[in-house]
Parts: C-alpha cells; structure tokens; sequence
C-alpha cells in the first residue's frame, strides 16, 4: 500500500444551501490528495441541481434495501450516523481509508497529514471519545440489549477515520444485531455514535483519540459555533456544530432548557449578544465600503 493513494471523505448533508456549500469547500481544501464525495439524504425528496463532480444521492430505503434495521427514535441516519458509511463502501469498495465529516463538522488542520500517519501506525478508528459518565449519558440504555455496561464506549462520529476492515467489521456486526432485534420498539437499538466506539473497541482494531491531531475545545454537541466566529479557534483541529442562521438559533436554544437552566441560559444569552454584535460591526463595515465607493 502507498501512503499516497487516494483516501475517501464523505460530506455528509441534510440540504443544500450557500452555508453547506461553504463548508465542503474548506473540507475539500483540507484533503488535496482525497477523493471527497458529498453524501446527501434525499428521503423526503430530490434536493434538485449540484454543482459538485462527486455526489452520492440515496435514501433510508436504499440502506435498508442492503438489509440494514430501519430503527431509530426519530431519522434514520440521525440516530443510526454510521449508516451512510456502509452505504459509502457498498458503492465504492476500493478505499483503504475513509474519512466522515458531517455538515457542521468543520476541520483546521489538513486531513492527508491524518491519514498518512493512521497508514503508518495501522489506526483502524479515529474518533472522541464521549467522557460523559455512562449514568448520565442520554444513550446509555439504547446499548444494554446487546452489551454489558461496562463494555458502553460512547465516541463523538461528526468527523472520523475508519479503515475499510473497520467499515466491514461494523457493517457485519450491524447486519447481524438487526436479524436478531425482537424488541417492540427502537429504545433498545444501538444509537450509531455509540455502537461504533462499543463495537471495535471490542473488537481489538487499533483505535486513536482524535485529540491527538489537536486541540478540541469546540468539539462537542452544545454549544453551537456560529460560522462568524471561526477565525477565533484557529489552533482546534475540529469544530463542531458550526451553524449559522436559523439552525444556530435553533440549537441555541433546543439546549438550553435540557440540563444546567441558570448556566446554559447565560451562556446561550452571552453567544447570542456577541453574535449581533459580530453582524451589527459586519453592516458597519460594509456601510463604510460603500460610501467609500460611491464618492
């Protein structure tokens, strides 16, 4: 194997919008020698015309079509995140490396320097793990059906390295809890973050925190990183969820009344002012600029 061969990097994406199209721009920057392919779900119709030579279009019926379970509480491949990756081998089984990203995962670092060093020390897996106690941990008891509690290795999945044996080894292990799943509802079905760090940390594949490439201070599910305010983080090696508009609002505020009210409220408030002001200071700027031109 040559350490220059093309890898993968799926883009994954819920729409298609100027915002999205910004951020697979900066992925595509981070990984000159990978071939990056944007993944879009289209189950609740066609997102119409991309103008991207790579684009992977399919559906939740086309997952399950491969023999995938359609459980999850609430999308598919929100709660199952790792079902778009066996979709991705399935199509195009020849990559020895495949990087994820989701929409909202933005990287600062170059994505070939990764993966040159995971084919130098064989890393099969490259993830965060979630440091959560499992007692607290919302997902816990999704994972109980099919493991002990002391087995639970919760990962954060927004951006991650898998080797392609690590892909089949989850597919399988996928495939297989799914033929045998006899519960009347999905509370016992793995939730997809936590199945992969579970299941290879079983499975004695090499694993390597994420951290390692950097800094992740702004890696997490909450709270939120408006897209204004990334040229203040240039040392994380990620940043995650990077949102802008009404999904920003939306996670702010989705959040803030789930644990931690007086805090989060704060900080939610705090992030909101600075927000504005960051676009009251963007209007002046540009105000100035035009007058500028206009004399």
């Amino acid at each position: 194997m040559t350490t220059d061969a093309p890898y993968a990097v799926i883009f994954k994406a819920f729409a298609i919008d100027d915002f999205v199209m910004r951020r697979l721009a900066r992925v595509v920057a981070a990984a000159p020698s990978a071939d990056v392919y944007l993944m879009v779900d289209e189950t609740s119709g066609s997102l119409g015309p991309i103008l991207f030579d790579r684009v992977i279009r399919y559906r939740e019926s086309d997952v399950i079509g491969l023999g995938f379970a359609p459980h999850s509480e609430g999308s598919l491949f929100w709660y199952n995140a790792d079902y778009p990756l066996y979709y991705f081998q399935y199509l195009h089984p020849d990559y020895d490396l495949i990087i994820m990203i989701e929409y909202d995962a933005v990287p600062n670092i170059e994505l070939d320097a990764m993966v040159r060093e995971c084919r130098d020390k064989g890393v099969d897996f490259v993830g965060q793990p979630i440091t959560k106690p499992l007692d607290e941990y919302w997902w816990t008891s999704t994972m109980l059906h099919f493991y002990s509690l002391d087995q639970v290795r919760p990962y954060l999945i927004c951006a991650a390295v898998f080797s392609a044996r690590a892909v089949r080894y989850l597919a399988e292990s996928r495939l297989r809890q799914g033929s045998r799943y006899e519960l009347p509802d999905a509370t016992g079905w793995p939730i997809g973050e936590t199945f992969v760090g579970t299941e290879l940390a079983l499975s004695g594949l090499r694993i390597q925190d994420l951290s390692d490439f950097g800094g992740l201070t702004r890696y997490d599910w909450w709270p939120p990183t408006h897209e204004s305010e990334l040229r203040d983080f240039p040392d994380e090696a990620f940043v995650h969820p990077v949102l802008v508009g009404r999904r920003y609002l939306k996670s702010l505020f989705k959040n803030t009344f789930r644990s931690g009210l007086f805090i989060m409220a704060k900080l939610t408030t705090a992030m909101l002012i600075r927000t504005v002001r960051r676009g009251v200071m963007r209007g002046a700027a540009q105000s100035t600029r035009s007058a500028a031109n206009r004399r």
